[in-house]
């Protein structure tokens, strides 16, 4: 029993356990993305299994806890943050176990006391007994037995779940008691294929219905009499013979539906095919995967006595209604979908609002002006919005969805007031802790100390960090005069909506736009707004420049390219069109995994083809706000503008204003006096700031905004931290082979010298929040400038401790810094999606990402450490093993505060995910990796308790391979997994090939060190 208890309580077991937890919860998201959520759900998230893993989790922490005492005094911090996530393993059984979600339907000047739930019951209904719910576990649909027994007249009642079909389709079998069934082809709007119709049934075809011998006042009607088929309808049917042309007008009467003809009536078309007087309808498996009239299908046997039936439960009669059958001389219904919860309250909505960003159509906010009515209490008005929640009774209302036509809303409905509760004390609890942990005197974390008198050697791998520009030839006539600068900033200064619905300025919009067709800053000399002026005045003439970039060589051969640019008129042929028409449906026929290198390089050149061609007819100049209804004002095009303004004068001025305008830059490029064509931009100006109808942003916002994309902050100092710091790493490299240390002077100038890049970096972070109006971690490309700042930040933390903290840092900055100028991140400031305006995602975005430089940095401490054990010599030996004893410290403390940053971030997301959508964790693939990185960086950190693991080498090797967890979660899960978190919805994108080649350098780096090391322990023992 010892044993038992030992191995039970072991670090060695806790480690197997996490292990295949995040084994396990990694193969749920590709589960999931391959599959849908529903199978993963069923798989591993809801699976009994899983719980028991959980479970055995709880009591090995638990044991741990009382064998290491963790409760006395000097390590009460360190107990506190053990002990919450035992609180949090009990929360979420509570949530399992007892809680439940659902959502609620209402539309405006109706209310509602009810909600439908996202697990799926069984109720059987007989014409002896009331509705009786016989099952709730919501998966015999898709796994488990069932076999249940009612009692009908005394006598039994068994149903037992015989089958389940995926892939079904319908098939009518004769048979003595069973109905009359029409089989016929129908094709129309949202159908096409064979269909079934048994007798007292009805199809909605659209606006349309179709019924045999069902309800009245369908628009169709089949009806048997004497031995003959009819078909009815109110609405004009055209009959046509198969093999002749004649086609007779039927209308207001009954007619034979038979073979071989064509029945048209409005958009559906009927053709004969079948009729059985007595028939049932039995799910076939298809043979053909993905058979396009398939469907899911459960199988029942009743068995009353000595009769048997078999009940059909089709997946499109989930959630509608009762199927039934007669046995036994009574009427027995069964019923398959989701919970209804009747709730003790109803709620009115008054009101449903969706605010917009001004100027477009795009919401930025939507909300419900409920009413809520409980019997014996004064009726409560509220205000129901995103991150604003109703709480009733333990229920929790929160804004969701809302009806296409904007006349209802679709409310979230959590029931989870205990497991909340535990939960979220938990979380507090486990903050509470590691906040603590970091300052208690008689943790790892301040008990491990450096040694001040570091002397390092390390020979760093060298980095090259390359910025090359290719300009494109200028094939323009000597003789083409641009628009002034001056001129052109002063019309940049305007604004205009860009394709999301944002107001910014010319200048902004028109560096977004240059920066896709040719990946530069200036073209030929000017700015992206003499550029984007120039297209828009004189398309044909710029319809032969070589503007736009081409970087497929394969691509360049096909269109016979000598360069790496084409000009827009490259692409049309006067004889055939555009000339990659059929290639860029192939292309687009494809799935995103199918594609090649090909493809992809045609897809994103039809993409900038077709920018130029929007600039070249003006579609993109939205400067001019008109309404567009009673209540919005919206931003169009000069000639769109005129056609809906409001007063004769302002008519006028749009449809002469910009012809105006050309005509006076086109003449002041002669003349050099643009004194009539500042004018004219004063007057658009005006124009704007007067029929706007809210608030622009100010000259200063918009100076602030031209400034920061004119000097593209980011883009420089990228190469400026990588340079910086491997310069500054050779430095060091060179003194301490000499036996010399870095001379103060180039220590404080390397020093002050990134102080002041990182103030820039700071400023440029700043400036964005400024211009967008929201903390700017809302996309891939913020958060990467945001995480290269805290890598930095982490960097002048560390830097006492150990000379290559900055310099690791700096290289690591700028590496990330570099990856945010990538083609596929996109740098464009946007406006936010409802559920993101929240002080939540400044919360939960800074500190995850904030941990995510902590952790990066302890990956590149990581890898100094295996490289300086490759460098052992017999001579340097004693040295190596001194500073690797410090770095791998100084490591150690790093990943403990990036794994307390990302733990923390991680649950605070779940309490947003709480206030916003209604449920703490949903397993979304991004939670999913978030933990299962948090279970990576907790073995790394527990390694030295865990035998096998412990020692210098595994644990720096260790520390590099874990930040494939953070990759995973922050690039994986967006570019290769589907979720609501994805920025590609699963779409795989291919694996760029330095991954392939940094993979294997590092793993023959780890053979090679782990050799060296091996050595060193044999030497030294």
């Amino acid at each position: 029993m010892k044993k038992f208890y030992n191995l039970l309580f072991s670090p060695v077991l806790m480690g197997i356990l996490l292990v295949i937890l995040g084994f396990a919860l990694a193969v749920a998201t590709f589960i999931e993305n391959d599959f849908g959520a529903e199978v993963a759900r069923m798989k591993v998230y809801n699976s009994h299994w899983l719980e028991i893993l959980f479970l055995l989790l709880a009591i090995n922490m638990t044991g741990r806890i009382f064998r290491l005492k963790l409760y006395k005094p000097k390590k009460f911090t360190i107990f506190l943050f053990h002990i919450a996530f035992i609180g949090m393993i009990a929360g979420a059984a509570i949530t399992r176990y007892f809680g439940y979600e659902g959502t609620m339907h209402i539309r405006e000047g109706q209310a509602s006391s009810s909600i439908v739930t996202a697990d799926k019951i069984l109720k059987i209904k007989t014409d002896a007994n009331d509705p009786v719910i016989i099952n709730t576990t919501g998966n015999i649909a898709n796994k488990g037995k069932f076999d249940e027994t009612v009692v009908l007249d005394g006598k039994p009642l068994n149903i037992t779940l015989t089958n389940r079909y995926n892939n079904a389709y319908e098939k009518a079998v004769d048979t003595d008691n069973g109905h009359q069934v029409v089989g016929f082809v129908l094709s129309g709007p949202g159908f096409r294929g064979f269909q079934y119709l048994k007798q007292g049934n009805t199809i909605e075809l659209g606006n349309m219905s179709l019924s045999f011998d069902g309800q009245p006042g369908t628009d169709i009607n089949f009806s048997y009499e004497n031995d003959t088929l009819y078909l009815h309808s109110d609405v004009h049917i055209f009959i046509t013979e198969m093999g002749k042309h004649s086609e007779v007008n039927i209308s207001d009467k009954k007619v034979p539906f038979e073979p071989k003809k064509l029945y048209k009536i409005g958009q559906y078309n009927l053709v004969y095919q079948d009729f059985k007087k007595n028939a049932e309808l039995i799910p076939v498996q298809s043979e053909v995967k993905n058979h396009m009239l398939g469907t899911k299908v459960i199988e029942f046997r009743l068995q009353y006595g000595e009769a048997i039936k078999n009940l059909y439960l089709w997946e499109k009669d989930w959630n509608n209604s009762y199927v039934q059958t007669d046995i036994g001389g009574h009427n027995v219904a069964l019923f398959y979908g989701n919970h209804t919860v009747d709730l003790p309250f109803s709620i009115y909505l008054k009101d449903f609002v969706i605010d917009r960003y001004p100027g477009s159509m795009s919401p930025s906010s939507f909300s419900s002006f409920v009413t809520l009515r409980d019997k014996g209490s004064e009726p409560i008005e509220f205000h129901i919005y995103m991150n604003n929640i109703l709480k009733h009774n333990g229920f929790r209302f929160y804004q969701s969805s809302y009806d296409s036509d904007e006349h209802g809303t679709i409310l979230s409905v959590n029931s989870d007031r205990w497991g909340t509760t535990v939960t979220y004390f938990s979380y507090a609890v486990l903050f509470l802790g590691m906040i603590l942990s970091l300052l208690n005197k008689n943790s790892f974390f301040r008990k491990t100390k450096l040694n001040e008198k570091l002397v390092t050697i390390l020979a760093f791998i060298v980095i090259s960090v390359s910025a090359s520009a290719q300009m494109a030839n200028d094939n323009m006539p000597d003789s083409h005069r641009s628009i002034d600068k001056k001129h052109a900033e002063k019309f940049g200064e305007l604004l205009i909506q860009n394709t999301q619905g944002r107001t910014e300025p010319v200048y902004t919009f028109a560096s977004e736009l240059m920066r896709k067709i040719s990946r530069k800053e200036t073209i030929m000399g000017m700015n992206p707004v003499q550029l984007f002026m120039e297209m828009n005045m004189q398309p044909s003439h710029w319809s032969k420049a070589p503007i736009i970039r081409i970087s497929n060589g394969e691509l360049q051969n096909l269109l016979g390219l000598n360069g790496k640019y084409a000009s827009y008129s490259s692409f049309m042929d006067p004889q055939t069109g555009y000339v990659l028409r059929q290639r860029v449906q192939v292309a687009f026929e494809k799935s995103p995994g199918e594609r090649t290198k090909l493809d992809k390089a045609i897809i994103k050149t039809d993409e900038k083809v077709n920018i130029c061609y929007a600039i070249f007819s003006g579609e993109y100049l939205k400067m001019f706000p008109v309404p567009n209804s009673r209540d919005s004002i919206s931003w169009f095009i000069a000639d769109e503008a005129a056609k809906r303004a409001t007063t004769s004068e302002d008519s006028v001025f749009l449809a002469s204003i910009l012809k105006t305008y050309y005509g006076e830059v086109l003449n002041a490029k002669s003349t050099g006096d643009y004194s009539l064509a500042n004018e004219l931009v004063e007057g658009i100006n005006t124009f704007q700031r007067k029929h706007a109808g809210y608030n622009l942003p100010s000259d200063f916002k918009i100076n602030v905004e031209i400034l920061y994309y004119k000097l593209n902050p980011f883009k420089f100092l990228f190469p400026f931290y990588a340079t910086l710091g491997v310069i500054y790493l050779f430095m060091l490299i060179a003194f301490i082979v000499n036996g010399k240390s870095v001379p103060g002077i180039l220590r404080k100038g390397y020093f002050y010298l990134l102080l002041l890049a990182f103030a820039v970096h700071v400023l440029a972070i700043a400036a964005r929040w400024y211009i967008s109006g929201h903390a700017p971690m809302s996309n891939g490309y913020e958060s990467m400038i945001f995480i290269s700042g805290i890598t930095l930040l982490a960097g002048f933390i560390f830097h006492k401790l150990s000379p290559f903290a900055l310099p690791a840092t700096t290289v690591l900055g700028g590496l990330t810094l570099m990856v945010a100028n990538l083609s596929f991140m996109d740098p464009v400031i946007t406006n936010l999606v409802p559920v993101l305006q929240s002080y939540w995602l400044t919360i939960h975005v800074s500190v995850i990402t904030a941990s995510y430089g902590f952790l990066g940095l302890g990956a590149i401490l990581g890898l100094i450490n295996m490289i300086l054990m490759t460098l052992r010599t017999s001579r340097n030996q004693q040295r190596i093993i001194t500073n690797l004893e410090s770095l791998t410290i100084l490591n150690h403390k790093t990943l403990i505060v990036g794994l307390y940053l990302l733990t923390i971030g991680t649950f605070l997301g779940a309490v947003w995910a709480n206030e916003s959508w209604g449920r703490y964790w949903g397993w979304d693939p991004k939670e999913t990796w978030a933990f299962i990185s948090i279970l990576v960086y907790t073995i790394v950190t527990h390694s030295r308790l865990i035998p096998g693991l412990k020692g210098i080498f595994t644990f720096n090797a260790l520390s590099v391979y874990g930040f494939a967890s953070i990759l995973m979660t922050y690039f994986g899960v967006n570019y290769y997994l589907s979720g609501l978190h994805s920025y590609a919805a699963g779409d795989p994108v291919p694996v760029p090939s330095f991954v392939y080649y940094t993979t294997a350098a590092i793993l023959l780096l780890t053979i090679v060190a782990a050799f060296q090391y091996d050595k060193m322990k044999q030497i030294k023992s």
